[in-house]
């Protein structure tokens, strides 16, 4: 029989975000490019940043290659970062995790309204490390592009 949370966990919505992430999108004048690899699946996303005056994200590049759960998580990092800072991303990063792993509800909404597919996956601690991949490289890019202004 087939699990109900893995059902939940694989919806229409969240297939249709993985879609948007099957073309490479790599950008060549990026000020960083950050490559990470998922142990568990072996899914990995490479995110290429070009930073603003600002210091804001101002243009994403990507390259995924991942499970349906990262691609999902993916497609939401590259429609909403853009316009974030650093410290921004490290939130949604954190309220991604706690969701995940303390089952708390408090996610940012407004542009981050497509979270809430991620849900489902609190019940599969296996994915965790899944959905939280590309919240963990779009900061570590973010980072390595910050270090290279200073």
């Amino acid at each position: 029989m087939i699990d109900p949370a893995l059902l939940d966990l694989y919806s229409s919505r969240l297939k249709e975000l993985g879609a948007q992430v099957k073309e490479d999108h790599p950008l060549a004048d990026a000020d960083a490019s950050v490559k990470k690899r998922s142990p568990l699946c072996g899914s990995q996303i490479t995110f290429d940043v070009l930073l603003d005056q600002d210091q804001r994200l101002s243009r994403i590049g990507f390259t995924v290659r991942a499970c349906s759960l990262a691609e999902a998580a993916a497609a939401i990092v590259i429609g909403c970062a853009p316009g974030s800072t650093v410290d921004e991303l490290k939130a949604v990063r954190d309220s991604v995790k706690a969701m995940l792993r303390e089952a708390r509800d408090e996610l940012p909404g407004g542009k981050w309204d497509d979270l809430e597919v991620l849900k489902p996956a609190q019940m599969v601690p296996a994915r965790h490390g899944s959905a939280l991949l590309p919240f963990d490289t779009i900061v570590k890019a973010m980072e390595a592009a910050l270090a290279k202004q200073q």
